[in-house]
């Protein structure tokens, strides 16, 4: 049976950056809480939150996310761990649009890398990056499939990160499942509240059941 802690376990060394939140963007410009000041080099335009949901979901801490945009900007990204266990950081429109960037690219290619699969018939996600439906044969199941690990990273990155969004502290992207042959849904869940769970057994028995 495939979890989200499997997917975890093989992307562990596949998302080198981790996505934020755009909270309410200060009508200012923010001094963010850094151990050295002077490595703020441009003037702050946003704040931005990681929530720990977030981290925890990709296997990462706020220390470590923080020292990751750290080495990815030259310093140039401020931070600050908050005592919930999320992550501040403090961005130009520059830096915004180069994470921005990244996350649509990886959602690129995790959209390719799961079409290309010989178990996969289609992939589709919301346009709000909330949702994804994988239409799949039987033979998705005995794979413990990373790019759908990744595909549900880069939707929540995103999803969060839009300033349109209704993201109020959290956030989530379900993932539904169906069998390609007959068109029944196999299997559902709203990550990262809920496991998404499915096994060839599971797979045969919904389908059954429907047919």
């Amino acid at each position: 049976m495939q979890t989200r802690c499997e997917f975890l376990a093989l992307s562990a060394g596949l998302l080198a950056l981790l996505p934020g939140c755009i909270a309410n963007e200060p009508e200012g410009e923010v001094d963010p809480v850094v151990e050295d000041p002077g490595t703020q080099t441009q003037p702050v335009q946003m704040r931005v939150t990681i929530p720990a949901s977030y981290l925890a979901f990709t296997g990462n801490t706020a220390d470590e996310a923080a020292q990751d945009y750290a080495d990815y900007s030259d310093g140039d990204i401020g931070t600050s761990v908050l005592g919930n266990g999320s992550l501040e950081i403090y961005v130009t429109d520059h830096w915004y649009g180069q994470l921005r960037a990244m996350w649509e690219d990886e959602l690129d290619r995790s959209l390719d890398a799961l079409g290309t699969s010989d178990s996969v018939a289609s992939v589709e996600v919301t346009d709000g990056r909330d949702g994804a439906t994988v239409t799949a044969r039987p033979s998705f199941a005995d794979q413990a499939d990373s790019d759908l690990y990744r595909l549900v990273a880069a939707c929540g990155y995103l999803q969060l990160l839009d300033p349109e969004s209704d993201w109020q502290g959290d956030w989530a992207v379900e993932v539904v499942l169906v069998d390609a042959e007959t068109g029944v849904e196999v299997a559902r869940a709203t990550l990262p509240g809920e496991e998404l769970s499915y096994s060839r057994e599971s797979w045969d028995e919904a389908v059954s059941a429907e047919v």
